[in-house]
């Protein structure tokens, strides 16, 4: 029975650590891709079919995700295309990070930040530099666009254009 407080009396003491700090979304830098946030249909650029859902949500705290359904491939073909991000202003890089996964295993991390009023992000995968360009357009839709370069950023060329126009609610 002596034994017993004994080890009690030399268990170390802990206390819970501290709650990490709340982050204040409402500043520019957390609040520059709050203009994608919507649901959405996707159409190529310059066509007016849709081939495509997205939905753009604040989710835990300051962060952005997407959920991308494409129902019709290039040319019209029927496809079963789907893929999820998550973005997230990075206050000690000062600067986004999105996170992507699609159906098919590819999963890349891109970075970046706001540049002549759109979000640029970028990734590397060996020789290519992948771009995805998001901006908003004055008519309320967005415009996304990927482009790649297998020379360091010299060249660039189009990979897909897709235009977001809100959905109509149902």
């Amino acid at each position: 029975m002596i034994l017993i407080p004994l080890l009690l009396a030399a268990a170390p003491q802990t206390t819970p650590p501290p709650a990490p700090p709340k982050v204040d979304c409402s500043d520019a830098d957390h609040r520059a891709f709050d203009f994608w946030i919507g649901d959405w249909d996707v159409s190529a650029t310059g066509s007016p079919g849709v081939i495509a859902h997205s939905r753009i949500e604040k989710i835990v705290g300051c962060a952005i995700s997407e959920t991308y359904d494409q129902t019709i491939g290039p040319g019209g073909k029927p496809t079963d295309y789907h893929g999820r991000s998550i973005s997230s202003y990075v206050p000690a890089d000062k600067g986004w990070r999105q996170f992507y996964t699609d159906n098919g295993g590819a999963a890349s991390t891109l970075t970046g930040g706001v540049a002549g009023g759109a979000m640029v992000l970028t990734s590397r995968l060996g020789p290519v530099t992948n771009r995805m360009t998001v901006k908003p357009n004055t008519d309320g839709s967005v415009n996304q666009r990927g482009d790649f370069s297998t020379d360091d950023g010299k060249t660039w060329k189009p990979a897909y254009d897709f235009t977001y126009r809100k959905r109509a609610a149902t």
